[in-house]
């Protein structure tokens, strides 16, 4: 996004140089003293959050410290559940963000789970590797849920789950 800038005040802005300057031949595309000379500035993004935690809405698109910047609404996301009056439960982050840390050490143990249930029906031992490889999946699920518990926000929460420390699989 490219926009014009005159006096102060931002006069047009447009997705490329092109669309401001239809009338322009530009071999090669528009050289720095062109956009310079008729004041056209790049856009510069504002602070726009993750999606995955904050409702996003674009805003209007502003003059910052004399730099057209696009502005976002970042609105943090329910941490906890809410039921409404008709009993209709809308999960919260925290909710939602244990399933996934569950899931992914569901998967994780799934694939030796057949070694656990070989060693319950037929006492055939389980690789050592396997074992530690097992109880770090669920020390690091366990550590997770605690932590995801603990979040006092939405940016803590995000940052535990950045910070997700998975074993390898032997």
């Amino acid at each position: 996004m490219f926009a014009i800038v005159k006096d102060g005040v931002i006069t047009q802005i447009a997705s490329s140089v092109r669309r401001l300057f239809p009338n322009v031949s530009f071999s090669g595309g528009p050289n720095a003293d062109f956009l310079r000379d008729n004041n056209v500035l790049d856009v510069v993004n504002g602070e726009k959050k993750q999606e995955e935690y904050y409702f996003v809405t674009q805003g209007d698109i502003t003059l910052v410290d004399g730099v057209p910047t696009q502005a976002y609404t970042n609105i943090a996301k329910e941490m906890g559940d809410k039921t409404d009056e008709d009993g209709i439960t809308s999960y919260g982050l925290k909710t939602n963000k244990t399933d996934e840390v569950k899931q992914i050490a569901n998967s994780s143990l799934a694939r030796t789970d057949w070694m656990v249930i070989r060693k319950a029906e037929r006492d055939v031992a389980i690789p050592d590797a396997t074992a530690t490889y097992r109880a770090a999946v669920i020390t690091e699920c366990a550590r997770l849920e605690a932590a995801i518990a603990g979040a006092a926000d939405v940016d803590a929460l995000a940052v535990v789950m950045s910070a997700q420390n998975w074993p390898v699989e032997p």
